[in-house]
């Protein structure tokens, strides 16, 4: 089979090896498609925290079960498109004990810690596929992303009338937002790059704010009449963001982390008391998975506009590159690995 290896920072090559083998409790999807999210950029450049070398990318995943590992006896079906949760988790540490296995002390991602989706075929946990029914190969893949953003919801409680504020207008901004509006949020979307939020009013935004020039500050206040957000969202990982979002949020209120960065964020400790806030991270999902396939089902055609380019499995590196130099372009990037 080919996959796309990249062997250190910012080079990748297609590269052949043996087809996989499913062990007991594996089995073996043949990859359809796989979709490029930020994490792959900065995994590509070798900035990203998880990086390693050499490395099969790709955790946006769907595809067509092939064959099943010894003593498999469960509902899944040879030839069935499935959506892949890219996860790994260990079973048996405090997070996991919990069901927080999205933060899983010695967590593994595909693509990232293990190889990746960018394969023809891919040995998987028969645990981490979910089927998608008719859904095409384009949107299964995208459930994945679509269950990242729906944590942060989950994680923020929202729920039908709530103010939310979501800082950053990409994939994952992009999915906090259909999966709050699916709740019956109300919702501000802000970012710097006009094609992202024309999206963000598609997929269920009432208010779209471009921050360039803008006082975020007073257009929450005025959208709140003065109260500040139920929520905020961050989903840009940007420090001076989730600083500001201690002025946006209510007292009371709930602010959600689910942007990276490495950066330090300074923020006095009376902001945290003087409004009684829950502050929270948001990591992968747990348990939210099945509700994200349901979610993209409801909404596809919503959920489609977010892909903006298409590329073949040699045209990787290209892809990375593109969507790296042209943010304003490029929303959500798929793969076609097979057609």
């Amino acid at each position: 089979m080919r996959k796309a290896v990249t062997l250190e920072p910012g080079r990748m090559e297609i590269a052949e090896a043996p087809d996989p083998e499913p062990s007991a409790g594996e089995v073996v999807v043949q990859i359809e498609r796989v979709g490029l999210c930020g994490s792959d950029y900065h995994l590509f450049l070798g900035d990203h925290p998880y990086a390693t070398f050499p490395q099969t990318q790709g955790h946006e995943l769907a595809g067509i079960i092939e064959s099943f590992g010894s003593g498999y006896d469960g509902p899944l079906q040879v030839g069935e498109r499935v959506a892949v949760e890219p996860l790994v988790p260990c079973g048996t540490c405090f997070a996991c004990r919990r069901g927080r296995y999205n933060c899983c002390a010695s967590l593994k991602v595909l693509g990232a810690h293990v190889p990746g989706g960018l394969a023809e075929r891919l040995a998987v946990r028969t645990e981490a596929l979910y089927p998608v029914g008719d859904l095409d190969p384009d949107l299964a893949a995208l459930c994945e992303p679509i269950s990242i953003g729906l944590q942060a919801v989950v994680r923020a409680g929202i729920t039908a009338g709530d103010t939310v504020v979501v800082l950053g207008a990409g994939p994952i901004g992009q999915a906090v937002t259909l999966g709050a509006k699916d709740r019956g949020a109300h919702l501000m979307v802000a970012d710097r790059i006009a094609s992202r939020l024309e999206l963000a009013g598609g997929l269920g935004g009432d208010v779209l704010v471009d921050t360039t020039g803008a006082d975020l500050a007073a257009e929450v206040a005025c959208w709140t009449s003065g109260e500040g957000a139920a929520v905020v969202v961050d989903a840009t990982g940007v420090p001076e963001l989730i600083r500001l979002a201690f002025d946006l949020v209510a007292p009371s209120g709930t602010i959600v982390i689910v942007g990276i960065s490495q950066r330090d964020l300074s923020v006095p400790v009376i902001e945290f008391t003087r409004k009684e806030l829950n502050v929270l991270g948001s990591r992968n999902n747990a348990g939210v998975f099945a509700d994200a396939v349901d979610l993209v089902t409801r909404h596809q055609e919503r959920v489609r506009s977010l892909i903006t380019h298409t590329y073949a499995l040699d045209q990787v590196p290209e892809a990375i590159r593109y969507a790296i130099d042209h943010p304003d372009q490029v929303e959500k990037v798929i793969v076609t690995v097979a057609a």
